[in-house]
């Protein structure tokens, strides 16, 4: 896959089980993608996001697979390789303002916070398999034919 240069990336759920699970079936995507990835690409994902990745892996595949993927993302977040977002006060109050806004889709909290995120931080690429991301208007990364 030829390099990809994007200046920012909000990476889902669905991208970090992909990359951890060899047995998901965008597996192989996921980790083309990202070893495509630009150097300088400013990683950001939200504590939401690794709970959520943590609590998948936990339940569909084991303890072992959850602890590598916090054994990663603590590393790296330790060397600034990845920004994790963190609510406030603020943030909070607007996420039942965002799930209202699109209770016509199965939106979670975490997908609402995510929104939030991705507009506060003007944000337009996603690495994801979740087309719920498409209703904010954004970019899914990478490119996967079904």
């Amino acid at each position: 896959m030829e390099a990809v240069h994007l200046s920012k990336l909000f990476i889902d759920t669905s991208a970090f089980v992909a990359l951890v699970d060899k047995k998901d079936d965008l597996h192989r995507p996921a980790v083309n993608f990202y070893q495509s990835l630009d150097e300088k690409i400013i990683l950001i994902t939200s504590i939401f996001i690794v709970s959520e990745t943590y609590t998948w892996l936990r339940y569909k595949r084991d303890f072992k697979a959850a602890k590598l993927f916090l054994n990663i993302i603590g590393e790296a977040f330790k060397t600034d390789f990845i920004k994790i977002v963190y609510p406030d006060q603020v943030m909070c109050e607007k996420i039942p303002g965002i799930l209202e806004k699109y209770q016509d889709q199965d939106l979670s909290y975490t997908d609402a916070f995510s929104f939030l995120v991705i507009e506060n931080m003007g944000i337009k690429d996603v690495f994801g398999f979740d087309c719920h991301f498409y209703s904010a208007k954004c970019i899914l990364w990478p490119v996967v034919k079904k």
